[in-house]
């Protein structure tokens, strides 16, 4: 959940598996090694955890630390897990070029896919790299077969697909042999002078049309997790040129994407309430709701 990092008291693991019990999820998607750290424990305490409750586990890792790797590489010899999504952290928020080094991290995080694919070469482990919002579908895809495209997959992560001015149905039909996981995020879109604010929104009341795709999940078994926007507000600087070149946008791409948006943006206020009142019990409260609204919206279109 967004705010956990803010609150003064963070949800423990446990929490979190009793959080999904309740509401009925038996799948839970997690940053292993996040919660290693804050809560200063071993890996195998966790997965003992999710076998303890029957809960399936898709494994999220923040960074590839290969001495990580090499043991998740171990541990599932006895636990039953086989995707690992790698989150591009270095890679984020829309605008690229304000990364003055953006292809050298680039490049860096291709030879460290390479020498992590190595590690989990002989298991049934399988790297899904997130559309962390500054690279399109057409470049993952080339990251895929530049590495190997058995051993890693893309992880979806729905509405950020508007950050690289791709629709999802767009960034859907280049991509959909390739994904392996999904996030079900939902973006509402505002319209600025400089470009367009997305806005976290309950899943299911913002941009994505997941009735598009849902089908294919299904028929393709592809995880489908909960993931609800950040509480900052994301820009993304279209209309600057330094923009357009570094994604480089055609007039005619623009043309389409901005016909695109006039459809689909809604006329509010792009920031969130955490941003505007910065109460972070109000904001925690909202959280958790949003969270059980989107929940409850999965299950609906689920069982259509």
């Amino acid at each position: 959940m967004g705010l956990v990092k803010e609150a003064q008291k963070s949800m423990k693991f446990e929490e979190f598996v009793f959080f999904s019990k309740k509401n009925g999820i038996h799948s839970l998607e997690f940053p292993i090694d996040y919660f290693c750290k804050i809560e200063n424990k071993k890996l195998d305490y966790y997965f003992k955890i999710l076998a303890s409750n029957q809960i399936n586990t898709i494994i999220d890792l923040e960074d590839l630390n290969f001495t990580t790797l090499k043991k998740l590489a171990d541990i599932s010899k006895e636990f039953k897990f086989n995707i690992i999504r790698v989150k591009m952290s270095n890679f984020f928020g829309g605008n690229r070029y304000l990364i003055k080094n953006f292809y050298k991290i680039k490049h860096k995080f291709i030879n460290d896919l390479k020498k992590s694919i190595k590690i989990i070469d002989k298991t049934d482990l399988r790297f899904a790299i997130e559309n962390h919002q500054d690279l399109n579908s057409k470049e993952l895809v080339d990251i895929l077969r530049n590495t190997s495209i058995t051993k890693v997959g893309i992880n979806w992560d729905i509405a950020n697909s508007l950050a690289t001015i791709e629709t999802p149905d767009e960034f859907f039909n280049t991509t959909k042999n390739y994904i392996l996981n999904v996030h079900s995020k939902d973006y509402k879109v505002i319209d600025s002078n400089n470009g367009f604010f997305l806005k976290r929104c309950v899943i299911g009341t913002g941009i994505v049309k997941f009735k598009n795709y849902i089908d294919f999940f299904k028929k393709n078994k592809i995880n489908f997790s909960i993931e609800l926007g950040a509480h900052i507000s994301r820009h993304c600087d279209f209309k600057n040129n330094k923009f357009i070149r570094s994604h480089n946008l055609s007039k005619k791409r623009i043309r389409k994407f901005e016909k695109f948006l006039d459809k689909e943006k809604v006329d509010e206020n792009p920031y969130t309430n955490w941003e505007l009142n910065k109460n972070l019990k109000q904001a925690y409260v909202e959280e958790i709701n949003d969270v059980k609204a989107s929940i409850k919206f999965v299950k609906k279109i689920y069982e259509k």
